[in-house]
């Protein structure tokens, strides 16, 4: 399985080799967790099962989206900023996805703005929350894997709801 080391060396490879941007292994402060948030999530199926989630400020995401395409940051519109960010989920779940049992298959990803939502996973059990400093801000890169047990649980409920 993948360690936290191996998922912080492909964020920080990824940001600085797209981005030019330095990062070091941070934490969630109670202020980060307030501000308006961008959450990009790919789901990895195949041999092992999951999703990959990454979390930061939108300002953190609009400084991705200048350095991607290297414009101006009032020349960013919100549809850039969603789509860089998707393909930054993309190009981190991808990574991530190449370092688990093999075959997988990587979703297209989906992007979430704004604040103080829940991101539900059905099914899956996080096993890595790990949180990267960069540009002054946190980026959150969250694996999260199927709980098999529960899928069996609850499989077996719909086995038996349909049996009686």
């Amino acid at each position: 399985m993948i360690s936290n080391e191996d998922i912080i060396a492909i964020t920080q490879n990824i940001l600085a080799t797209m981005l030019d941007l330095e990062s070091v292994v941070g934490e969630v402060s109670p202020s980060s967790k307030r501000a308006e948030q961008i959450t990009g999530c790919v789901q990895i199926s195949g041999e092992w099962t999951g999703a990959v989630v990454i979390q930061c400020p939108e300002t953190l995401a609009r400084t991705f989206a200048v350095r991607y395409l290297e414009a101006s940051p009032d020349t960013i519109s919100d549809g850039d900023l969603r789509d860089v960010f998707a393909e930054m989920t993309n190009m981190i779940g991808g990574n991530i996805k190449g370092q688990v049992t093999a075959p997988s298959f990587l979703s297209i990803p989906s992007v979430t703005t704004g604040q103080d939502f829940d991101l539900h996973l059905s099914g899956a059990t996080v096993i890595r929350d790990l949180c990267l400093q960069c540009d002054g801000d946190i980026l959150r890169v969250i694996m999260c894997e199927e709980d098999r047990s529960q899928s069996t649980r609850l499989a077996q409920r719909k086995l038996d709801s349909i049996g009686g």
